[in-house]
């Protein structure tokens, strides 16, 4: 377990729950709904859509869209946490030269 890449998946993870938590508590009105669905997942929709993929991604539905989306995008966060935790302990493993 990668405590870095951890640590890169909490402020998404926090995030997810604030808009989640905006959504229950009825804080917004339909259209500030819609954007809160949206905030999670805007960054892959851009994504989507400056690959041409855009047509695609507007027929999913909103669950499907958060799991084809949010999925993914924590499966990077992890994994980018992890390589840059392992970079960091083969440095440290390396011993010094003798000058």
């Amino acid at each position: 377990m990668s405590r870095l890449g951890l640590y890169f998946c909490a402020p998404y993870a926090l995030f997810i729950a604030a808009c989640i938590a905006c959504l229950t508590l009825g804080e917004a009105d339909y259209q500030g709904q819609s954007i809160l669905m949206q905030l999670p997942i805007m960054l892959q929709l851009a994504l989507a859509d400056a690959l041409g993929l855009g047509q695609a991604a507007s027929g999913v539905a909103w669950p499907d869209a958060w799991g084809l989306f949010i999925t993914p995008a924590f499966l990077l966060l992890y994994a980018s946490g992890a390589l840059i935790e392992r970079g960091i302990e083969r440095r440290r493993a390396v011993p010094a030269r003798p000058d």
